[in-house]
């Protein structure tokens, strides 16, 4: 691969526009710029060239002048001054701007462990209409090459009307060294839980006016979610291998306050309540609804529900979709009586969704530094042969075979000052009998800070 100094150059005219240097300054970043490759060793797989272009070296350049990596880049260290001053050192300016709908989406600055990355992000409503709030979220966010994203919101400056969010990608193979893009196709703000309302109808007045219900018989397809302490009758319906869902009415009816959905069809069946509800797209989109049930003396119920999907499956990207048809069951405990159950309509609604496309490719530096803990862990049947932390997970790692008789892991990291480093997302990765458990943390850690890991509760001797 050929790089020339003309490349040279326009890299450093375009990726340091925001570093004030001289003409002798740009010179000396140019001679280190000279492009090399590195000759894989034997029994090793080839590693890419390494970056020779401008950006990589102004870093160097940057660091030997005692700044820290934003240092060149005040504007941008001010946007983020949420963050510590030894997240700041860590993180690689991006500084791409990608805008659609009035909403305008730039990418700051981004960090990466190898398999997972960091990135931040601003969101500002261009057009002025206040969609852009404390709890906006992008809501079909997506970092190519990893299996799961995430984001939340970080700062928000309401003089700007701008949010500042922290997206996190787990990948299942190498993020670090590569071009990656970060995107987007739908933004939601304002979001709602709201108060559940009184429909005004016991079970038995459903049971009533709706009499035989007419049912048809279903083999169920699909890894539909249930969940509560009548699961053994569930698992009896499933048994059977087959389902009962309801035919649908030939007009729909009208929820309370909801526009985004209509009820297609409700029952009872076998001592069930059954209400089949049609998303209708728009705010049906994200917009959800479940029910429940109140006794005589106005508290929750606690029943086993299940949401069946029924209709179409829409995509609203890589990580998110929406079923046109859902059938939503209520299972009360056998001893209650039917005619003391009130039926409630619950509520998650945003304010606003606005769709669009919004996109920006770039190149994630290498990997950060990683402390890595050899470890022998047998997990039943798989083992852990190693632990790693870096500034924004720990992940353990391991060979063998995980079954649902294996132990779970339970990583936990402390710091000097003696808290922990809160997590709140964790995957499993399975392949060529490796094993990849991976909690990525709610913020970028400083690793000087790291006093404690642990495994399952036992130690581990760091390096």
């Amino acid at each position: 691969m050929k790089i020339c100094d003309e490349t040279v150059r326009a890299a450093v005219d375009s990726g340091l526009g925001s570093v004030r240097m001289d003409a002798a300054q740009k010179q000396a970043v140019l001679a280190q710029c000279r492009p090399t490759v590195e000759v894989a060793r034997p029994a090793r797989r080839m590693r890419p060239l390494r970056r020779a272009l401008a950006l990589a070296a102004a870093f160097a350049l940057v660091l030997c002048l005692g700044g820290g990596v934003l240092a060149a880049a005040p504007e941008l260290q001010q946007r983020l001054a949420m963050l510590s001053e030894e997240t700041l050192r860590l993180l690689q300016p991006v500084n791409q701007t990608s805008e659609d709908e009035g909403i305008r989406m730039e990418v700051l600055a981004a960090l990466s462990d190898g398999q997972a990355a960091a990135v931040y992000i601003a969101l500002r409503d261009t057009a002025g209409q206040g969609r852009i709030g404390p709890d906006t979220e992008m809501y079909t966010a997506d970092v190519s090459g990893a299996i799961f994203t995430q984001g939340e919101v970080v700062d928000y400056d309401e003089a700007t009307g701008t949010a500042i969010l922290r997206l996190t990608a787990d990948g299942n193979q190498q993020l670090a060294g590569k071009k990656i893009t970060v995107s987007t196709t739908s933004i939601t703000s304002g979001h709602n839980w709201n108060d559940p309302v009184d429909l005004g109808y016991t079970m038995e007045q459903v049971r009533q006016l709706t009499g035989q219900a007419p049912v048809q018989y279903i083999v169920p397809t699909k890894a539909w979610s249930a969940t509560g302490p009548e699961m053994e009758r569930y698992c009896d319906l499933l048994d059977t291998g087959k389902i009962a869902t309801l035919i649908g009415w030939s007009e729909p009816l009208a929820l309370p306050g909801v526009d985004w959905a209509t009820v297609n069809a409700a029952g009872v069946v076998d001592g069930q309540i059954h209400i089949q509800v049609n998303q209708l797209g728009g705010m049906g989109q994200v917009n959800r609804l479940g029910f429940s049930l109140k006794d005589g003396e106005g508290k929750e119920v606690p029943c086993t529900e299940l949401e069946m999907e029924l209709g179409q499956e829409h995509e609203m990207g890589t990580f998110r979709n929406y079923n046109d048809l859902v059938e939503y069951v209520l299972i009360p405990p056998e001893d209650a009586d039917p005619a003391q159950l009130t039926l409630q309509l619950e509520t998650e609604t945003y304010d606003h969704l606005i769709e669009g496309r919004w996109a920006t490719t770039f190149r994630l530096e290498d990997a950060s530094e990683s402390l890595v803990i050899p470890c022998d862990r047998d997990m039943n049947p798989w083992r852990v042969t190693r632990v790693q932390v870096s500034p924004i997970a720990v992940t353990a790692i391991g060979s063998g075979e995980m079954t649902a008789e294996s132990e779970s892991a339970e990583l936990r990291v402390f710091l000097t000052d003696g808290t922990e480093v809160p997590s709140s997302s964790a995957s499993v990765t399975a392949g060529d009998e490796e094993i990849v458990y991976r909690c990525i943390f709610d913020k970028v850690i400083d690793l000087t800070q790291v006093a404690k890991v642990t495994l399952n509760g036992e130690e581990l001797p760091l390096p």
